[in-house]
């Protein structure tokens, strides 16, 4: 025997020291972190607490319009697209005047706009109201959180922040776990479909307020275009300039079209996100009156899952790196296509969560590799616009599919929904197996060779896809430019 063999329990007691040690020390490491850069506390507080006044509404708005209002699913799934349609246009225009006005007004005008719209929602009762204040809260959601991401990157050096922006992004990804089940439990204790909106405006208010106190004046990495002059025009011009600036991004699309693999990324994109669409507005709707579950069983279905996936979120992240991206991707696409089709045969509770949990850890394990595989396929100067074009497409899938939802739930049956979005993420795998997985096993690791215009291997393969080769042309820093990359 090996001496190691001989004594499993000491190399077990070893392997436990090192994970403790290694906890601790990542512990230490983000205590010296928040003493460095304090200002990061306040951003992550902020993050957390606007993300969980938008989140606790979620999942409780569609039983209020149904229950209370009598609202149609069609006309939910209308609701719904509004805001994701509001956030869409107004993302990078507010993203522009951040850069002119500075971080602060923004965020605090966002954070003051979702503290008024969940008020606003329990005064009113035609669904036309509704859309006005969805398409309001996307407005603000648009201004608020490009503008505090922005921050954290003005306040901290390059070299330090991915840990900054783990912060930031961490406080939110626990928000939005959290939030759906915290709304469900408040309603579900106070017997009331309108006590989620009080407590998310609260939550809004105490963002609203800690921005306010804690928050800079003026960021320090605010820009200002040489072009624009002394500087002094008012929010208007620098809001029409701003949609100037998403046209530009939005004619870089003609250069994605050209390579065949992000041409067909963008389609699944889009598929994708308007599979997912259709759940948003039926999903509670569904759990409660064909399923029989009550908002404290929903609100458990939401939380065990999203405890597992803050987990595990990071060693997954790390699996789809040693399965392969691509593998990765289609692993998460078959998942979730099962258990979306499985979601309306569940009989219990129990099911219910593990299914929501194998759709969570679905999208841990493939939303990182779908984007790390759009920046390998893109020629390096277009990274950009590729990663832009890819959330445009998703927005406008989701936006689309939050209408198709509730017409198939009104119109159809009301498990149509998610026999129509387990059909479609089907689909997305197939094409990702045909058009997609194909270029990325032939694509040689990504690393600097002297060669003609100093091309890396993998700018060839992305030329190839395209069709062309690829060169450094003006045409293609217009892109970048276009898209505000490095």
């Amino acid at each position: 025997m090996r001496k190691n063999e001989k004594h499993p329990g000491r190399k077990s007691g070893i392997l436990c020291g090192k994970r403790v040690v290694y906890v601790v020390a990542v512990f230490e490491t983000y205590v010296n972190f928040f003493r460095r850069y304090p200002l990061l506390l306040a951003v992550g507080l902020i993050s957390l607490l606007g993300t969980l006044g938008f989140a606790v509404i979620f999942p409780t708005l569609p039983l209020y319009l149904s229950e209370d209002l009598g609202i149609s699913a069609g006309i939910i799934g209308l609701i719904f697209g509004a805001y994701a349609a509001s956030e869409t246009i107004f993302k990078t225009p507010l993203g522009f005047l951040s850069d002119r006005l500075g971080r602060r007004p923004l965020i605090i005008a966002g954070l003051a706009i979702s503290f008024l719209v969940p008020l606003a929602m329990t005064f009113v009762y035609h669904y036309l109201y509704f859309v006005a204040l969805q398409f309001l809260n996307g407005f603000a959601i648009a201004a608020f959180w490009p503008a505090l991401s922005a921050l954290t990157a003005d306040k901290v050096p390059a070299e330090e922040r991915t840990t900054a922006m783990t912060v930031f992004n961490m406080s939110y990804l626990v928000a939005l776990g959290l939030g759906p089940a915290l709304g469900t439990f408040i309603n579900h204790a106070l017997s009331s479909h309108k006590a989620a909106f009080y407590a998310a405006a609260c939550l809004a208010f105490g963002a609203a307020v800690l921005g306010f106190l804690t928050l800079p004046g003026v960021a320090a990495g605010s820009r200002r275009n040489p072009e624009a002059g002394d500087g002094k025009e008012g929010p208007g011009a620098v809001l029409v300039r701003a949609f100037g600036s998403s046209g530009r991004v939005l004619g870089g699309l003609s250069f994605l079209w050209k390579n065949r693999v992000l041409a067909a990324m963008l389609v699944i994109s889009l598929v994708q996100q308007f599979g997912a669409g259709m759940l948003a507005p039926i999903f509670v709707l569904f759990a409660s009156r064909q399923l029989g579950f009550s908002q404290a069983d929903i609100g458990k279905s939401l939380l065990g899952p999203a405890v597992v996936v803050a987990v595990c979120a990071l060693p997954l992240g790390r699996l789809a790196d040693n399965l392969g991206k691509q593998r990765a991707v289609e692993a998460a696409f078959l998942v979730a296509a099962a258990s979306v089709l499985m979601i309306p045969e569940t009989a219990t509770v129990a099911i219910l969560i593990c299914l929501i949990g194998m759709l969570g850890l679905a999208y841990v394990v493939g939303a990182p590799a779908w984007t790390a595989i759009t920046t390998l396929v893109a020629p390096r100067e277009g990274r950009g616009t590729a990663i832009a074009a890819i959330g445009t497409m998703q927005s406008l899938g989701f936006i689309l599919g939050s209408s198709a939802g509730g017409f198939l739930y009104e119109h159809v049956t009301p498990a149509a929904p998610f026999h129509a979005c387990g059909s479609l993420l089907l689909t997305c795998f197939f094409l990702t197996l045909a058009l997609v997985s194909p270029a990325v096993k032939s694509a040689p690791a990504r690393r600097k060779e002297s060669g003609a215009g100093g091309q890396t291997k993998f700018e060839e393969v992305s030329g190839l896809a395209s069709g062309q080769s690829v060169e450094r042309t003006g045409a293609t820093r217009g892109h970048e430019d276009a898209a505000g990359g490095p």
